[in-house]
């Protein structure tokens, strides 16, 4: 089969070798992303979005099936995808990645972890696939902008998954340009998901790109065939979306940059990626504040912060907490009248209260060319309060590429696993999910690690 440019390449590097002697630091950061997952899915068990994605996941007894998370019941794997996937998205604290474009790669690894629990794969055949996808949407992040052009990140979260689901599945070469066409050309997610006040959808698109890619790997492997010429065709998608070509820049053995895997952020905050730093420069700026009241404050951040997380109007007085978790303003506020913004913050509508609101109020957003020139290698962000006896009090934080590839400790991200998993498991249950996680490579199956998410 005849294949373009970028469809031979992304086929190629999925079912190489390239990923089956992955360095340490890329299999620990599989191992730390499948149990953050676990963890923030399990904090969102009992969500709105993730129950209705629950009660439509049928119950499935034959062929291929995988476990909705905490109910321990089966269902098919692209099912499974969505629900533990909308699980995993619901609280926005699972990790993200931001270049020229922006991602949540674990969206879709609960897709993965599904389609290898069905097909009985291997704890490290599982990592290399997670490898496989979180590469794939890392490099479009860095080369493609999808998101100035109008259209969302499961776009290429559909392809990666896909072409993981591929490699997890054994198919062929034509097998998986097959499964890259059937997700990408029959799914072309739009924009408007997080434009003007965020619906529940907001934390649902990737999950529902996760179900994509997996069902196009499946119709794929039994022999469903896709359109040909996925990126360079006359209505191919480069011609559809950009206007021109794009290429994408996979990781090879040998080459010095870390993988995908690795520079993704495990979050602290239950907030959109753009607003973590700028709840740390506020909790700075908290410390030096005295008794005087706040008159106005300004915060100074870089473009594309400014266009995610301020441009729209619906971000100074939030309505929903799906538009509230992507507030700089809110999520700035609270963390200086708050001292925390903790998913408390939102289930308890504190984005509505008069407060926040008459602090966001006097707040203004300024745009620097020198923060914005210097992204994405640093991010900088400054806030300064003019306080009502007339005197100035600022903080500024600064954020390298390398800080957040460098990201949490093991000992952070089990603190932030136990604060997550405390309501649902009790502290031997997540004893044993964090030793079956942290084995995640030695494991012949996965079927342990699964059993142990269940209430």
């Amino acid at each position: 089969m005849t294949m373009d440019a970028l469809e031979a390449k992304l086929v190629d590097f999925a079912l190489g070798d390239a990923v089956d002697t992955l360095p340490a630091d890329a299999v620990r950061a599989a191992k730390l992303r499948v149990l953050d997952s676990i963890a923030v899915g399990m904090a969102a068990y009992l969500s709105p979005p993730a129950r209705i994605a629950r009660r439509l996941a049928p119950s499935v007894s034959q062929g291929l099936t995988a476990t909705i998370w905490g109910e321990g019941r089966r269902t098919t794997p692209e099912m499974a995808a969505f629900a533990n996937g909308v699980m995993v998205r619901y609280l926005d604290l699972n990790d993200a990645y931001r270049t020229t474009d922006a991602h949540h790669p674990s969206d879709y690894l609960p897709g993965l972890i599904g389609l290898a629990e069905a097909l009985g794969r291997s704890g490290a055949e599982t990592i290399a696939a997670l490898a496989v996808a979180y590469e794939i949407m890392c490099r479009f992040t860095d080369a493609v902008p999808w998101n100035a052009a109008g259209w969302d990140q499961p776009l290429s979260g559909a392809m990666a998954t896909a072409l993981a689901a591929a490699r997890l599945l054994n198919l062929s070469s034509d097998g998986a340009r097959d499964a890259l066409a059937l997700a990408a050309l029959a799914h072309l997610p739009t924009y408007q998901t997080r434009a003007g006040e965020l619906s529940m959808w907001k934390g649902c698109a990737g999950p529902n790109g996760a179900r994509n890619g997996i069902f196009a790997a499946l119709l794929a492997a039994d022999g469903m065939t896709g359109p040909m010429s996925t990126f360079d065709g006359v209505f191919g998608l480069w011609n559809q979306t950009l206007g021109e070509p794009r290429d994408v820049d996979l990781a090879a053995p040998g080459t010095k940059r870390p993988w995908g895997l690795v520079e993704t952020n495990i979050k602290t905050y239950p907030v959109r990626d753009s607003c973590q730093l700028p709840i740390n420069t506020a909790l700075d700026l908290r410390q030096k504040l005295g008794p005087q009241p706040i008159r106005q404050l300004t915060i100074t951040t870089y473009k594309s912060a400014w266009e995610g997380a301020v441009k729209d109007p619906e971000l100074w007085a939030p309505k929903t907490r799906e538009t509230a978790d992507h507030s700089m303003l809110f999520s700035v506020a609270a963390a200086l009248l708050d001292g925390r913004v903790t998913a408390d913050s939102f289930e308890t509508g504190r984005f509505r209260d008069a407060d926040i609101l008459k602090l966001i109020g006097k707040t203004d957003v300024v745009v620097s060319d020198e923060y914005t020139g210097a992204t994405p290698e640093v991010r900088n962000c400054l806030i300064e309060a003019q306080l009502e006896d007339g005197s100035a009090v600022s903080a500024h934080r600064a954020l390298t590429l390398a800080e957040i590839a460098k990201g949490m400790s093991d000992d952070e991200v089990r603190a932030k696993f136990d604060h997550c998993t405390a309501r649902a498991f009790s502290a031997q249950r997540r004893e044993d999910i964090w030793r079956y996680g942290m084995a995640m490579d030695e494991l012949t199956r996965l079927d342990p690690l699964i059993a142990s998410t269940r209430l």
